[in-house]
């Protein structure tokens, strides 16, 4: 999904020489807490309500110290979520590769692509494991997991600050993990956690703690 894709075409915009008094209401009306302000169809940059309030409701919203974030169009949305946090704006301008302004993403789109990107709204378990990154491999842990009969549906890595190992999020296409659970501990993965039906997280913790009192008790 890319940038132009999330745009919401109804956002209003506002121009430099828009006073303060005016822009306010139209940025309240609009349910937005920012709003891009553009000239002439050019991108000049975006304001925030507060700072707004902080100027004479008679002085002119201007050009002049106005923040620019803004992603071009053809942008990915991994591009776009890292824009988003580096600011507290609701909003995201997009522009043309001439900076000519494009529209805007509103914070709920973006929620919207992560959420068809990573597959939310499927049934499935989410695996979380801390792999040595010397011994990653994508197509290992794919293979251990379709050998129980599933398959992978999203698969995110990140580095671990701490440790210096990968910290993977695996989700799989099953409710009930504890084959898999059980063939990645088998080949000395670390499982952090894992998320899935209640009753079958239940059983497999049922059962570590009975193996732990039987070990206490020798």
């Amino acid at each position: 999904m890319k940038a132009k894709d999330m745009i919401l075409p109804e956002i209003p915009v506002l121009t430099p020489v828009m006073k303060v008094s005016e822009a306010l209401p139209i940025m309240q009306a609009a349910g937005f807490s920012s709003l891009p302000v553009v000239e002439e169809s050019m991108y000049v940059g975006i304001v925030h309500e507060r700072e707004l309030m902080q100027e004479l409701a008679s002085a002119a919203i201007g050009r002049d110290n106005l923040r620019r974030p803004a992603v071009r169009e053809d942008a990915h949305l991994l591009a776009v979520v890292n824009q988003f946090a580096q600011y507290s704006d609701d909003l995201l301008p997009v522009i043309t590769p001439q900076q000519r302004y494009a529209g805007s993403i509103p914070a709920r789109a973006v929620m919207e692509g992560v959420a068809r990107l990573c597959q939310t709204s499927s049934s499935g378990a989410i695996i979380e494991l801390e792999i040595p990154r010397a011994d990653y491999s994508a197509t290992e842990l794919s293979r251990l997991v379709e050998d129980n009969d599933c398959r992978v549906i999203n698969l995110m890595i990140r580095p671990d600050e701490k440790s210096g190992a990968w910290r993977a999020c695996l989700r799989i296409d099953r409710e009930d993990a504890a084959p898999v659970l059980r063939s990645l501990e088998r080949f000395d993965y670390r499982v952090l956690r894992c998320y899935q039906l209640h009753g079958a997280m239940d059983d497999r913790m049922e059962q570590r703690i009975k193996e732990l009192m039987y070990y206490l008790e020798m």
